[in-house]
């Protein structure tokens, strides 16, 4: 047997004793708990990510990205020589 084959729990106060217990909250507070690891990851991590897609999308159709109105002003009030 390899050494890096079995892990070993060394830290018991960073681990704890054994497995840890996922325990989900009732309701929407538990439902990534409820699931696998890995799927509820992935579901959490494409949710921010459609979340920041569409918060970036209202930033920038809705609000006209106010740094670069600023300086569309400034040139127009200055142009290049």
């Amino acid at each position: 047997m390899v050494a890096g084959e079995r892990i070993i729990n060394y830290n018991k106060r960073l681990y704890g004793p054994g497995p840890i217990a996922r325990v989900p909250k009732p309701g929407l507070f538990g439902y990534f708990a409820r699931q696998p690891p890995l799927r509820g990851f992935s579901i959490c991590a494409a949710q921010g990510v459609a979340m920041g897609f569409a918060v970036s999308l209202y930033y920038k159709v809705f609000m006209g990205d106010p740094d670069t109105r600023a300086i569309e002003a400034y040139y127009k009030e200055n142009p290049p020589r």
